[in-house]
């Protein structure tokens, strides 16, 4: 998947679950969609033609060295370990917020590489076997047509979190 699909893909996670947090100040949603939006493309770290490894580029050459792409960086159990061991240093709750939106944005991202044809290592380092659920080409129509869902569903999601529509909300308001 590209930048393009994966941000929208982290900002309606941050949507979806700063709405489940009632009465919380904006601050709050604001720390946690935008951790979401920094994890969406976070793990494509390891690649030096992507989004972010254009922007860090010595960073992400050398870590593509170490650890190759898909592999480390896209490996949920290495997100797993640094969340529960971030978590229990976290004294600021609003920064920890924005690290639990950086964690779900991760997430979003490795589902969305799911799809791919490549598929994702969802066991590494413990096993090196990919899985696909899916046969969506990087830079496809099919991914810009998903992508263009995602975008969709994120207006629509914002304008329910305002009280516009109400197409998400299954309560009044």
């Amino acid at each position: 998947m590209n930048y393009k699909t994966h941000i929208n893909g982290g900002i309606l996670t941050g949507l979806y679950f700063s709405s489940q947090m009632t009465n919380s100040p904006i601050i709050t949603s604001a720390a946690f969609v935008g951790g979401a939006l920094i994890g969406s493309i976070l793990p494509d770290i390891d690649h030096r033609s992507s989004y972010i490894g254009r922007k860090t580029k010595v960073i992400s050459k050398t870590i593509n060295k170490l650890a190759g792409h898909r592999k480390l960086f896209h490996a949920p159990l290495m997100y797993l370990l640094l969340y529960s061991a971030s978590s229990g240093m976290m004294i600021n709750k609003l920064f920890l917020l924005g690290i639990k939106g950086v964690f779900f944005g991760v997430l979003s991202h490795l589902i969305l590489d799911s799809f791919t044809i490549g598929g994702l290592p969802w066991f590494y380092p413990l096993s090196k076997k990919k899985f696909s659920l899916g046969k969506i080409k990087t830079n496809s129509k099919l991914e810009d047509i998903l992508c263009g869902i995602l975008v969709c569903i994120n207006i629509v999601m914002f304008l329910d979190i305002l009280h516009i529509t109400s197409i998400f909300t299954f309560i009044p308001k």
